[in-house]
């Protein structure tokens, strides 16, 4: 018996060192079903991404359009209140007698 243990010494530690990681990883961090519930989360954020992504394509585009109004209004109060003439055009002004 001892020439047994001396000899698969080695062997021994080996297959409780693997028994003790199949236990921890089965029985303690509950193996194949944490991996699938981290997954599903993971998943979900994904699709949350998206869609925050695509409301945030959708309200740049509003911020762009409103931009764009907001610079027209600002030219034509400047050409009604300074008189402000773009480069290239031609201003006409009517006096009435």
């Amino acid at each position: 018996m001892q020439s047994c243990i001396s000899r698969y010494w080695l062997t021994f530690i080996l297959i409780f060192i693997l028994a003790v990681l199949l236990y921890q990883n089965f029985f303690i961090n509950h193996f194949p079903f944490s991996l699938i519930k981290k997954q599903s989360i993971v998943d979900q954020e994904v699709r949350n991404n998206q869609h925050l992504k695509q409301k945030n394509k959708i309200k740049s585009i509003k911020l762009k359009a409103v931009n764009a109004t907001d610079k027209e209004l600002l030219e034509s109060q400047a050409r009604y209140r300074f008189g402000l003439i773009k480069k290239g055009e031609r201003y006409y002004q009517i006096n009435p007698r």
